[in-house]
């Protein structure tokens, strides 16, 4: 009997051959084997999949069989291959991307950087991007530097105001000194110390200094 896959593309009077039936029956299997082999030859040309060919992607690149895993073999001719482009930015986010979610790449000309910018939510891989990038980096170039852009919204801090008041027995002067403060900070970092106010008081009689203790942020 003719296989299925045979007789979706026949005309419906090669059912009834006999003849027919037997060599369909005894080529499929030399035909699956036939499919599997150009399958696997095809891998050969692709270096994520290539195992037995590694050796002439090898011979192209070093002139001689490298030693180690599949996985490293394939990693060195990868990274091979990358020396050989030229150092552009199509190059350059081609790196990039394959080590977290790039949004853009730029040249710093003062201080000589390349810049990978990258959103924050996705994982970043540094050290992949270092070790590629210092395999291609020419020495005119001095680093790559990987930014992660997130979006945080700005800190609010309120703090309480404090007054004080200073009596003289003599002359009944108060004076009302404001401390504290209250704003919107640019950054995350919050720095809180003791310190303490002199305020100078000229008093006909006394001339003496009063000490104030107040904060600063």
């Amino acid at each position: 009997m003719i296989p299925v896959r045979y007789r979706e593309v026949l005309p419906p009077y090669w059912y009834e051959n006999e003849v027919a039936g037997w060599h369909f029956g005894v080529m499929e299997e030399e035909i699956d084997l036939r499919e599997k082999k150009m399958d696997e030859l095809v891998d050969q040309f692709l270096l994520q999949r290539a195992n037995w060919g590694l050796g002439l992607w090898e011979w192209i690149y070093f002139r001689t069989e490298q030693i180690g895993s599949l996985a490293n073999r394939r990693e060195a001719i990868r990274r091979k291959r990358l020396a050989k482009k030229p150092f552009k930015l199509p190059i350059l986010r081609q790196i990039g991307s394959q080590y977290g979610k790039l949004l853009k790449v730029t040249e710093e000309f003062l201080t000589k950087e390349i810049h990978f910018e990258y959103d924050g939510s996705s994982p970043i891989n540094a050290a992949g991007l270092f070790d590629d990038f210092e395999y291609i980096r020419p020495v005119h170039i001095n680093r790559a530097v990987p930014v992660a852009k997130t979006t945080a919204p700005a800190i609010t801090l309120g703090g309480k105001g404090y007054s004080h008041s200073v009596d003289f027995p003599i002359c009944g002067f108060e004076m009302p000194q404001e401390l504290g403060t209250s704003g919107v900070l640019a950054t995350q970092n919050i720095t809180m110390a003791a310190t303490t106010a002199y305020a100078r008081i000229d008093s006909p009689i006394t001339g003496f200094e009063i000490p104030m203790q107040g904060g600063t942020t």
